[in-house]
């Protein structure tokens, strides 16, 4: 009896065994792992940053007519005529007057515009003396040639003075004076607006370009930040009424910006002053320099200088940036692989060759984030520091089973 029971026991354990062992196999062969390799991260923020240009309102002192001289996002230079605001005036004196100045140079150039009755006037008389010159020739009769010359001569100076002074004289003082009194009605009744500087045209405006400026950088706080939103509005357009202090557009230094934001005093200590970075927003990423970060009660305030840089984003006030201020290449260790075992944090790395787990420390930790630890491995290669290697095998989501498994 004892012999039967023994034996079933023995039949019971390899049972027992077979079924563990294939349970094993099956837990081992579903394990998720990672195998760590030199990866090149950002290290960044995401903030809300506000937007600081070199810009200004362009405003109509009068009531009247707009005529705007350039387009939306047309790039001007300094003083170049922009806009043009009409006060019971005819808005089309402008062109009347480029339309005398034609006329004059013309006059002045001897470039008369004569009648074509004028014209056959003189071509008939001329034709007339010739005629009577010929039929003299054929009868050899010369007593009036003298006479036939004496009076071409006199017909061709009568075309001339038409041709070249009388007729040109009048007209060009007549020209003149009619320009004259335009000239003097467009003074009284129109204004005329050039730019201050060079830079790019822009229909909108929020009503912030002199709040938010190079001027009063260091005056902007979180607050500011917080609260501000994009609410650009539309400015006047061509052929609508204006009145005094009416803004006509906005004009846009594009060479340089700089974006504002806020951060913690732990995340200040990141940024260092002419340091370069990167503002990433999803559409582009944008190259900048540390400009200035100052404390502002509990908050720190960062300022980024952007450079010869078209943002594309000149009627945007705020906007998000992932704001990338170093980038670092090393094993990148996810948290949810790393386990405490006797005070020390590390991985489970797997051996290749009896594909058991290992606890491994982690040491030489350069940065980490909401989701990893960043492992410098080339100096901790250099160091000779004994710790996760490039290509280990970790466990991603260890616990109490796996780590005592084989692992295929």
């Amino acid at each position: 009896m004892k012999k039967i029971r023994y034996s079933n026991l023995f039949i019971l354990g390899i049972f027992i065994y077979i079924i563990f062992y294939a349970i094993s196999s099956i837990i081992g062969k579903n394990i998720h792992t990672k195998v760590l390799e030199n990866e090149m991260t950002d290290m960044k923020i995401s903030r809300k940053c506000l937007i600081v240009r070199d810009e200004y309102l362009l405003k109509s002192d009068i009531n009247g007519e707009v005529k705007l001289l350039v387009d939306e996002g047309e790039r001007v230079t300094k003083l170049q005529e922009v806009a043009n605001v009409y006060n019971n005036v005819d808005r089309n004196i402008d062109a009347n007057i480029s339309s005398l100045d034609e006329e004059i140079e013309k006059l002045k150039n001897g470039e008369v515009n004569l009648s074509k009755k004028e014209i056959s006037d003189f071509n008939e008389k001329i034709e007339s003396v010739f005629n009577e010159i010929q039929v003299d020739l054929l009868i050899s009769d010369y007593s009036n040639i003298k006479e036939y010359k004496e009076t071409l001569d006199n017909y061709l100076k009568d075309k001339n003075k038409l041709l070249n002074n009388d007729i040109d004289s009048v007209k060009l003082t007549s020209k003149e004076e009619q320009k004259r009194i335009l000239e003097k009605q467009r003074s009284s009744n129109v204004a005329t607006y050039s730019s201050k500087m060079a830079g790019i045209i822009s229909f909108k405006f929020d009503g912030n370009e002199e709040k938010y400026n190079f001027t009063n950088l260091n005056e902007i706080t979180k607050s500011d930040i917080e609260k501000e939103d994009n609410k650009y509005q539309d400015v006047s357009s061509n052929l609508k009424e204006v009145k005094d202090g009416s803004v006509l557009l906005r004009i846009i230094n594009n060479y340089d910006a700089y974006i504002v934001t806020y951060i913690s005093e732990d995340e200040s200590k990141n940024f260092e002053i002419n340091q370069s970075i990167k503002l990433d927003s999803g559409d582009n990423e944008i190259e900048a320099t540390v400009y200035e970060v100052y404390q502002e009660d509990d908050n720190f305030i960062a300022i980024f200088k952007i450079n010869n840089q078209n943002m594309g984003i000149y009627d945007t006030r705020v906007k998000e940036f992932d704001i990338i201020y170093k980038q670092i290449e090393g094993l990148k260790i996810p948290k949810s692989s790393i386990k405490t075992v006797d005070n020390k944090e590390g991985v489970y790395v797997i051996n290749e060759e009896n594909k058991t787990p290992t606890f491994v420390e982690l040491k030489g930790i350069e940065y980490e984030d909401d989701s990893f630890k960043y492992i410098n491995y080339y100096k901790n290669n250099i160091d000779g520091i004994d710790t996760v290697d490039l290509y280990d095998k970790i466990i991603l989501k260890p616990n109490i089973i796996n780590t005592k498994l084989r692992i295929e």
